[in-house]
């Protein structure tokens, strides 16, 4: 999720460069990875992705049980690396589409200060921290963006149910 967010803000502030913002002017600054830690939003996503989890290792464990007695036949061994790659894959999935739902409730929070707030603290565009080396204080909004953040009721996708299946000639 660091990836993600660090990429799309190293995006935005080159974007903000090159649009003609001079050093002259003033930037807000979010700590993006202190809301996704430490808003209401951010922890259900945390605890629907343990649920995730969860419901993923259970699967694991039954499709290991399917191999119990095998597990140091080459065949089952394949067999097992395959089915830990495949929920790894499908745990990855689960991450970006619960990144793909805190994201437009931070853009709109986000917009919405800036829209209220942007004449009054003379700021010309909102970035978040990790694209900066360093800013001023004065300037960091996290705390107004995480009252509002807080405010915000993401609906996250239905819970997984496990994908993997055995191959019919490695459980015989």
């Amino acid at each position: 999720m660091k990836r993600t967010i660090w990429v799309i803000g190293t995006a935005m502030f080159l974007l903000v460069f090159l649009s003609g913002v001079t050093w002259a002017e003033r930037l807000a600054v979010v700590d993006v990875d202190r809301i996704l830690r430490e808003s209401a939003p951010g922890k259900a996503a945390e605890a629907h992705l343990e649920q995730v989890r969860g419901i993923l290792q259970k699967g694991m464990d039954e499709f290991r049980e399917l191999y119990k007695g095998k597990e140091d036949t080459a065949e089952a061994q394949a067999e097992l690396r395959q089915a830990q790659a495949a929920l790894a894959r499908q745990f990855a999935a689960e991450r970006l589409a619960v990144q793909q739902v805190l994201a437009p409730h931070l853009e709109k929070v986000v917009r919405a200060w800036f829209a209220a707030n942007a004449q009054r603290t003379k700021a010309h565009a909102v970035v978040p921290a990790s694209a900066l080396f360093a800013y001023s204080p004065d300037m960091n909004i996290t705390d107004a963006i995480m009252g509002e953040m807080n405010k915000e009721k993401p609906t996250f996708p239905t819970l997984p149910s496990v994908t993997v299946q055995p191959n019919p000639q490695a459980t015989q």
